[in-house]
């Protein structure tokens, strides 16, 4: 799926699994510029369910449509649309 690409892709250094650093880097690079550093642990907090600071693929495809969604409604808002 679209999803498990995008995972792959943020996942910088291919351990099968993102780290909060790899997370921010792959929201920035998507436009989402305004996301702060508190945002972006916030973002991270929710998806790593188990705490065990990592996000699996698992714990991606929970967390990714709804962070997506909202933040490309955002960037479509910023950029006129």
């Amino acid at each position: 799926t679209v999803l498990q690409q995008l995972f792959k892709y943020v996942d910088a250094d291919n351990s099968g699994y993102i780290d909060k650093e790899e997370l921010a880097v792959a929201l920035s690079l998507l436009g989402f510029k305004w996301l702060k550093e508190k945002q972006v642990n916030g973002i991270f907090d929710r998806a790593d369910k188990n705490g065990d600071g990592i996000i699996s693929m698992e714990e991606f495809m929970d967390e990714a449509p709804r962070t997506l969604k909202t933040n490309l409604v955002k960037l479509a808002k910023n950029n006129g649309g």
